[in-house]
């Protein structure tokens, strides 16, 4: 027998029904892109470390960042009340970032921690990518590092 059309996966089993558009989301990253991902009401996210971590920075520093790199980076824009954040999905990576990275007010959030994705919704907030991951390959930590120090 197969699972009904909308059903839920997310490697915890089959749960009947339609799926919301965070549901969709979450299974999508899991099903195209092998990431590991949670979903919870309007909240969905990665967990790094297994792969893929996340460059969380200013919006101001994040676009002079792309000006270095172009739109050949998994990109999103995560607003919240005290502002806009720009997150840069990488290869995980197990040191610490370059100090100058981290005084230009960069996150790196790495294994132990979670990436909030996109559709994700918190109160007025909603995350969305500015460039998809579909077609563009997530590049290697030192990369994204190197051109926030060439953004400065």
């Amino acid at each position: 027998m197969s699972p009904p059309r909308n059903a839920i996966r997310l490697g915890i089993g089959v749960q009947e029904g339609p799926q919301t558009e965070f549901e969709a989301a979450a299974q999508s990253y899991q099903d195209d892109y092998g990431w590991t991902v949670g979903v919870y009401r309007t909240g969905v996210w990665l967990v790094s470390g297994r792969g893929i971590d996340a460059l969380d920075m200013p919006r101001k520093l994040g676009e002079r960042v792309r000006a270095v790199l172009g739109d050949s980076v998994p990109l999103f824009e995560s607003p919240d009340d005290h502002g806009v954040h720009w997150v840069f999905l990488v290869v995980s990576h197990t040191g610490p970032p370059p100090p100058e990275v981290a005084e230009q007010g960069v996150d790196h959030v790495r294994a132990g921690r979670c990436v909030d994705l996109p559709p994700s919704r918190f109160g007025p907030h909603r995350l969305r990518w500015i460039t998809d991951p579909g077609g563009v390959p997530v590049p290697d930590f030192t990369t994204v590092a190197h051109a926030a120090l060439q953004a400065r």
